[in-house]
């Protein structure tokens, strides 16, 4: 069986990149992405070059009744260009700002990307989670199921009453029905991940993510990112705006011909020159202007306020790690308190004071503790994971 290992998802990108067969997104999913790609680009670069003209060419051909029911036509043919090549700084923040467009539009259909991503990982690890859950729930029934042979012979002997009985019973029930509300979710969740992978659930290994540092985080961080390209799109638009209102120089040119069929003659001409234009007026000029300055000094607020959501956003996911990095320890203990306490009964066992249910009961138990280990094991790495994917380059 082919063995995909994730060790880490900065290498599941670049496999992407590379691959149209990563296994790892479904066909469909991988195609929108690059036709994603494609109109990043090919928007951009129409935004790069919006400020060249177009060159203009027009025919237009003319009948007219002439002298004794004669039909005279004429033609005319002009190609013309009226191109700005100097614009008060506007042609070069124009394609500054292009650039600035381009950037955050990568930055948006990377984060997309990312997320698709994280999500065939995180289906991963929440059916992994699941195994593990129902497994637990397994040990569970089964110590339920020793509670109520106890009980049945203790009720049966006099020594309990019937509510003690119809109690566990009840217990167990609960705790199957349980299981199946967890078999059904992780239906589910297979259904989840096959619809956004075309790779066999069973093939991947899951991978191993490791708390960063917070400068780390703050570097990388898709959403800083996201918003300094916004301020810098500002910035420039601003900057383009004011250059709106100053002068112009275009370089202005035709080619003309014309043909009169009446009176048989024909001109032709060239025309080449420059043009300074500038607007004399505009009503809204100063609005325009201070709402683009506006635009820009929000968009410094904005970054401000994202870098200090980013940095509680870090601490909220260090906190989580940390609580359940304890619940670890807590269950480890367990488990090396139920493994003393296993050892201590199948000794009282073997000397007949003890029976083989309370021995199964034990090693029950401490089997749930350790699988609450890897539980939360898995809940740190699906934490983890949530981290790393608002990180550029890391998924």
């Amino acid at each position: 069986m082919r063995s995909i290992k994730l060790v880490s998802l900065a290498l599941l990108v670049s496999v992407l990149s590379a691959s149209d067969n990563s296994g790892l997104l479904s066909a469909l999913k991988q195609e929108k992405l690059n036709i994603d790609r494609q109109k990043v680009e090919l928007d951009s670069d129409n935004l790069k070059y919006d400020w060249v003209n177009q060159i203009t060419g027009s025919y237009t051909k003319n009948y007219f009744d002439g002298k004794k029911g004669t039909v005279d036509n004429s033609d005319s043919l002009s190609i013309t260009i009226n191109q700005p090549i100097f614009k008060s700084g506007g042609i070069f923040y124009a394609i500054k700002y292009a650039g600035a467009n381009r950037e955050f539009s990568r930055l948006s259909t990377l984060l997309s990307e990312q997320n698709l991503i994280k999500s065939v990982v995180s289906s991963w690890l929440s059916l992994k989670k699941y195994d593990l859950q129902i497994q637990r729930q397994k040990y569970l029934i089964a110590n339920a199921k020793i509670d109520i042979i106890r009980k049945k012979e203790q009720y049966e002997s006099g020594f309990l009453d019937s509510s003690f009985l119809d109690n566990a019973i009840l217990s167990k029930t609960t705790l199957e029905k349980n299981l199946i509300d967890m078999e059904s979710a992780r239906y589910a969740g297979l259904m989840t991940f096959k619809s956004i992978s075309d790779t066999n659930y069973k093939d991947l290994t899951p991978p191993t993510f490791s708390m960063v540092t917070q400068q780390n985080y703050m570097k990388k961080s898709l959403s800083i990112e996201q918003q300094t390209a916004a301020r810098k799109k500002a910035q420039y638009l601003k900057k383009m705006t004011v250059a709106n209102y100053l002068p112009t120089l275009s370089l202005v040119g035709g080619l003309y011909k014309y043909s009169d069929n009446a009176n048989l003659s024909d001109d032709s001409y060239n025309q080449i020159g420059l043009k300074i234009s500038m607007p004399l007026f505009d009503i809204n000029r100063g609005r325009t202007i201070e709402l683009r300055q506006l635009d820009y000094l929000k968009s410094n607020l904005e970054l401000q306020d994202t870098q200090k959501e980013e940095e509680k956003i870090y601490q909220q996911y260090v906190k989580k790690v940390e609580f359940l990095g304890k619940k670890v320890n807590i269950v480890k203990l367990d488990a090396k308190l139920y493994d003393s306490l296993l050892n201590s009964t199948q000794e009282l066992y073997e000397a007949g004071e003890k029976t083989s249910y309370d021995v199964e009961n034990l090693r029950n138990s401490k089997q749930t503790m350790l699988l609450d280990k890897k539980i939360y094991k898995v809940e740190i790495q699906q934490t983890l994971l949530e981290l790393y994917a608002k990180m550029h380059g890391k998924i």
